[in-house]
């Protein structure tokens, strides 16, 4: 019975921390690409290939950051 329960603990708790690890959202721009798009936090990728544009605290902040960066600091796709 203890494993069962720490074995629930475990995967009902795993979620979770993952989502607390991505505390905002990025706009970057891939050099490569000539793109800008919105990444979590966590999952910025590295590299000289791109470059953060700014950070926010909601997917939807950041989608509409990036609708008026579009022409500006990205390129219109």
């Amino acid at each position: 019975m203890k494993k069962y329960l720490i074995t629930a603990a475990l995967i009902l708790g795993a979620p979770q921390s993952l989502l607390a690890q991505a505390d905002g959202f990025y706009v970057i721009f891939d050099s490569t690409t000539k793109d800008c798009r919105v990444v979590a936090s966590n999952g910025v990728p590295a590299g000289l290939r791109y470059k953060k544009l700014g950070q926010y605290a909601t997917m939807d902040e950041a989608q509409g950051a990036l609708n008026s960066m579009i022409g500006n600091q990205c390129p219109s796709g």
